[in-house]
């Protein structure tokens, strides 16, 4: 048996062929023919791709389409199955062994190999494969519902168990159970065919689209048959696009394209429905699509570009084909565009965006439980609050998510209100469970995040000072200033020059960048930083403050001493002796959900208390992305959890020695001139899977990396000999990162971003 593996490549796939070509290769499986469509591009050369095991053919295609390029690469098919797959997936080793086993067993017109859906870059898969883990990366795709046997446990692969499988086990679907399958039936990549089912009339090919395939293929197919069949443990690995702005998938074209393609392929495929049962479902998820996504696109006119009146008249013509099926099938939003647009009455309906987003605001609201507040207050923000005239006095500040009143905000709160007293009305961000009120904190108010009075000063504010990044849904008025402090010298590699961001939202690049467009200034703490942001935010360095950071001012204030023996009595850490400050990160592969992550506190404490502890305190200051709260009582008084202090310059500064992993915090520390050890246990793993380094961390570090806890007390017990055995690259380190920290950062910023006062 043959299998021709179908590709179509747009150019800028092609770079992704290789990766592709290694995993065809793992197949074990002699009869294979890869055919390769590729878009011709004289600025981007066609690399030949030769191969032992497998039979290679490529052809390119000026100006292709996804439809003329699979219809070419078809047409030069001579297996008895045709296997569909982009050039950015991935196949599971050995599933076509497997599956060849299979279809000489049965008599199969499809087989769905079952996607494995994932954000995480097709390297990064196949190394996991490589490793021949038991487990892929988290973001299996979708929750398998209790009592459903035809999805697999996503999140507990055994892929060891399914490799030793001689025929894969799989689900039949027939007559209407077909269409609790529907939508996945329409899908082309991840396909097995039998070839003599493919019609060979170029019509089917979508050849005019250039955007996605055309539901009219799968539709002919689909109906010609009475068995779709699909494997139980998925053999497909479905590459989903995380960075929309530099690497978008087909259906992540700019809005007013997807859509008039979109609709036009609705159009193009309704023809082909000759079963009646097939039509109707059809229909119906079309207007699911119009549901979810056309109301928002049609929310935000301004993404639908010029094409808006012709995708009207399409939605139009698909209307009264349609008839009031879908009219009947839609939700409140939807008929209320759908009615008028159908009748002819309103052409300028589709314009009506305040009112679309009203109306689904409202329907969320009929949806919503505990929510319900946090919706009624957006609400309010976006029909009432923003309409209000901006407050020219009123600066609103916000570290950590409200967490604290810390970081760079903190101290330009601070040098305001002493420097100018009364001018301003200063506004904080605070979570409920804030308590720790400043005691000067006239001319000040406190709002809860997410609350009324946030939403009413989130609109009305003339400044905004944030450290992280402002909600997804903020509307930066005209006339108004979004101070971006950021929060540390970036290590770890940084939004787009991240491949992996399996534990983070996986549009995160795309809805970091639109939030970073409307930053006025971004502060920089050195010039290492601004050369990253530039590139890893794409954000533009003529917009940056090259300042250093506000937080970092007390750390070069003339009065250091007196400030730390009222840090160390306030936290009753004892006068004569040491600190020890330990500050870990985070673990991007260990989290119990987006953005909640697990610690376990690895270094020995009980051995540095057995030995330290008539010299030294420890404290402790995790990350705040750090859900787990750790136990330390059973140290008694050798060490301090201060994980929730507000300010951890103000533990910089009371400590002898910092020790840490892969968290930004040493750059800051190292202003003071004071000893740095790196207890890295995990090192290979973290630099090798995770994120990456900016740094080369065996050589620019300030200090040692140590891999056990007798490593971290034997530099414990001798930090003389490490500090004068890094003082040449201490001092090297500190030229390069803390140039521009001299203690006058923050009135820099005020300077320029204040230029009023």
């Amino acid at each position: 048996m043959k299998f021709s593996i179908i590709t179509p490549c747009k150019t800028r796939d092609i770079k992704k062929l290789k990766t592709l070509q290694v995993s065809i290769e793992q197949q074990h499986y002699l009869d294979i023919e890869w055919i390769i469509a590729y878009e011709a591009d004289p600025k981007v050369p066609f690399s030949k791709l030769t191969s032992e095991s497998i039979q290679i053919k490529t052809i390119s295609i000026p100006q292709s389409t996804p439809g003329s390029a699979l219809y070419k690469a078809v047409s030069l098919s001579s297996g008895e199955y045709l296997v569909f797959v982009d050039a950015d997936d991935l196949l599971f080793p050995n599933c076509l062994s497997q599956l060849s086993n299979l279809l000489n067993s049965n008599e199969f017109d499809i087989v769905d190999l079952s996607n494995y859906p994932t954000y995480e870059p097709a390297k990064t898969i196949f190394g996991e494969l490589q490793k021949n883990k038991y487990y892929l990366p988290k973001w299996g795709g979708e929750k398998t519902e209790k009592n459903d046997l035809d999805k697999p446990p996503f999140s507990t692969l055994d892929f060891e168990d399914s490799k030793k499988q001689a025929l894969p086990k799989f689900s039949s679907y027939r007559k209407n159970k077909r269409l609790h399958v529907f939508t996945e039936q329409l899908n082309l990549t991840g396909k097995v065919i039998r070839n003599t089912l493919f019609p060979r009339n170029k019509l089917l090919y979508g050849l005019t689209n250039p955007i996605f395939y055309s539901d009219m293929l799968m539709v002919t197919i689909g109906q010609k048959i009475n068995t779709y069949t699909k494997l139980i443990f998925p053999s497909y690995i479905k590459i989903r696009h995380n960075d929309p702005i530099n690497d978008p998938s087909l259906t992540q074209t700019e809005s007013s394209q997807m859509w008039f393609y979109m609709i036009s392929n609705w159009l193009e495929t309704l023809p082909y429905l000759s079963n009646k049962i097939w039509k109707t479902k059809y229909i119906h998820q079309c207007v699911d699509y119009i549901n979810i996504y056309l109301c928002s696109a049609l929310a935000k006119p301004e993404n639908m570009g010029t094409q808006i009146n012709s995708i009207l008249d399409l939605l139009r013509t698909w209307l009264s084909i349609t008839g009031q099926e879908a009219q009947e099938t839609a939700k409140l939003t939807t008929r209320w565009l759908l009615r008028p647009i159908a009748k002819k009455e309103d052409k300028k309906a589709i314009h009506r965006s305040k009112i679309i987003k009203f109306l689904r605001q409202i329907n969320r609201l009929r949806q919503s439980d505990h929510r319900s507040l946090k919706s009624v207050s957006k609400l309010c923000y976006q029909y009432i609050f923003t309409k209000l005239p901006i407050k020219q006095n009123v600066i609103l500040y916000e570290s950590f998510l409200g967490r604290n009143i810390s970081d760079s905000p903190k101290y330009i709160y601070q040098f305001l209100k002493e420097n100018y007293p009364g001018k301003f009305k200063h506004v904080w961000v605070i979570n409920p469970e804030f308590t720790n009120f400043p005691a000067n904190n006239s001319n000040t108010v406190f709002v809860k995040r997410f609350g009324f009075r946030y939403m009413y000063y989130l609109a009305v504010s003339k400044y905004q000072v944030i450290n992280m990044r402002q909600p997804k849904w903020f509307q930066k008025r005209e006339n108004t200033t979004l101070l971006s402090t950021w929060h540390g010298t970036p290590l770890k590699h940084l939004v787009f020059d991240m491949d992996n961001v399996a534990s983070a939202n996986p549009l995160y690049k795309e809805v970091f960048y639109h939030q970073s467009r409307q930053w006025d200034f971004l502060i920089s703490p050195n010039q290492y930083s601004s050369n990253i942001f530039e590139h890893a935010f794409m954000y533009p360095k003529k917009q940056m403050l090259p300042s250093g950071y506000p937080r970092n001012d007390i750390l070069n204030a003339p009065n250091k001493i007196e400030k730390t023996k009222k840090i160390k009595s306030k936290l009753g850490i004892p006068q004569d002796k040491k600190v020890i400050l330990y500050a870990p990160t985070w673990r991007d592969d260990d989290y119990f959900e987006v953005g909640k992550y697990k610690f376990t506190l690895k270094l020995d404490i009980g051995k540095l208390r057995n030995k330290l502890s008539n010299d030294f305190v420890l404290v402790l200051r995790t990350h705040y992305f750090i859900a787990n709260h750790l136990d330390t009582s059973e140290f008694g008084d050798f060490i301090f959890n201060e994980s929730s202090y507000d300010d951890i310059a103000e533990l910089y500064l009371i400590s002898d020695v910092l020790i840490t992993d892969y968290s930004s915090v040493f750059f800051d520390y190292a202003i003071l001139k004071r000893p740095i050890l790196f207890y890295v246990y995990d090192y290979e793993q973290y630099a090798d899977v995770l994120r990456g380094f900016y740094l080369n961390m065996s050589k620019d570090l300030p200090g040692p990396l140590l891999k056990t806890s007798d490593d971290v007390l034997d530099a414990l017990e001798h930090l003389d000999s490490v500090q004068n055995k890094y003082a040449d690259r201490y001092h090297l380190f500190s030229s390069r990162f803390n140039a521009w920290e001299d203690g006058h950062a923050t009135e820099r910023v005020v300077n320029k971003v204040f230029r009023n006062l």
